[in-house]
């Protein structure tokens, strides 16, 4: 016999975590069902691990499940916790628009830029990403990486748009053709998810086995962040400036002093 079917009981451990969610700028268009963990809770639980960090200062892993690395990150979403004392420099062998966009992200990594308050996806810096728009205030990631193509190239290269959204810059330049599988530092990093959730920011180097990548991201932890990721699956790559940067750049390694340093080209 089939079990018998009940009415869902909301859980006092997802009310603590949709509160969590939502106290961080989550849940921006609709609000879900008090403590029913469903599908427009899974989407946001992914897309805050897609843009925080755990305990150790790697990456959280983008499932949905909320074990003791998220619950850790949701509780300490911003400030220093979610700082993880990257410091990044320029690779050579780059073009010269290349060089001039990791330039420019490290100069607004080092300001710093950071939500204020926390959770508000806003302050002087983060308004200013969102370029013409007249958007200000929602998710900034997609935002900050248009506001960095203008700066470099006094132009927005895919489809002449300053994006707001991953999936919808993702498709487009997937039609023109700029989509490829080999990150180079200035190319841009998409990952996706259903829903329409999607996360974004720019290569700033690669290690020498090409394993892992290192980036420059907006609204990660509340903050622009210069990160870690792996190479994997999950991620996307963007050469939108298409200007024959060769593979000959200079690679980078991870150390214990949490310092992106020079390896080989």
């Amino acid at each position: 016999m089939p079990n018998t079917l009940k009415r869902l009981i909301p859980d006092p451990d997802v009310i603590k975590l949709q509160q969590l969610l939502s106290s961080n700028g989550y849940f921006e268009e609709v609000k879900p069902p008090h403590g029913l963990f469903d599908g427009i809770t899974f989407e946001n639980v992914v897309l805050f691990q897609l843009q925080h960090i755990s305990k150790d200062g790697n990456p959280l892993k983008p499932d949905g499940v909320i074990g003791a690395k998220t619950w850790w990150a949701l509780k300490n979403p911003s400030g220093e916790k979610q700082r993880n004392h990257l410091a990044a420099s320029i690779p050579t062998g780059l073009t010269t628009k290349r060089h001039q966009l990791i330039e420019l992200i490290i100069e607004e990594h080092n300001k710093p830029v950071f939500e204020v308050p926390d959770g508000s996806n806003r302050s002087p810096d983060i308004d200013g990403y969102w370029g013409n728009t007249g958007v200000i205030g929602l998710a900034w990631c997609c935002a900050f990486v248009s506001w960095v193509l203008k700066e470099v190239t006094d132009t927005y290269p895919i489809e002449g748009k300053h994006h707001l959204g991953v999936q919808k810059m993702w498709r487009t330049a997937q039609r023109l053709n700029m989509a490829t599988q080999t990150p180079k530092p200035g190319d841009i990093f998409v990952q996706l998810f259903s829903g329409g959730k999607g996360h974004t920011g720019f290569v700033i180097a690669v290690t020498e086995d090409g394993k892992t990548i290192f980036t420059g991201e907006g609204n990660c932890g509340n903050r622009l962040k210069i990160g870690k990721r792996p190479n994997n699956s999950e991620l996307h790559f963007i050469d939108c400036l298409q200007d024959n940067q060769t593979p000959d750049f200079e690679r980078m390694a991870f150390d214990v002093n949490s310092t992106i340093g020079h390896t080989t080209r």
